[in-house]
């Protein structure tokens, strides 16, 4: 996680988290209190993230005129496979670091999740 992203989380938690939801909530990520569609324990629903995750995509599309750039839709799938893909570049990850963060054992699901995406893997072809 980015410096600035640490930052900005430690700013939600210390400053305006307990505005949303009450202290023992172990959610990282709450509803506004007073939402009248919330869990009992103030904890997003699953369409909650994946409505935000596609604002952010829209977001970030509409700054970027090359739609080869663009993200739309956003998913928390593609967070998470963005993520296996980066870490899995990384010199000092080990095949067992992926298993951990990922919680997947199975080699063919790890390489499905570090593969890089179609664009970067059609761009390596065309160098050939």
């Amino acid at each position: 996680m980015s410096a600035d992203a640490r930052a900005a989380l430690a700013d939600y938690l210390e400053f305006e988290r307990h505005l949303d939801y009450a202290e023992e909530t172990i959610a990282l990520f709450l509803n506004a209190k007073g939402t009248p569609a919330r869990n009992i324990d103030g904890r997003l629903y699953p369409r909650s993230i994946n409505r935000i995750l596609e604002q952010i995509g829209k977001w970030h599309d509409a700054e970027l005129k090359d739609p080869e750039r663009h993200l739309s839709p956003l998913r928390p799938h593609d967070l998470r496979h963005t993520f296996a893909n980066e870490l899995a570049k990384h010199p000092d990850v080990t095949e067992q670091d992926l298993e951990r963060l990922l919680r997947h054992r199975n080699k063919r699901y790890l390489s499905l999740y570090t593969r890089p995406p179609e664009a970067t893997s059609t761009g390596f072809v065309e160098k050939l």
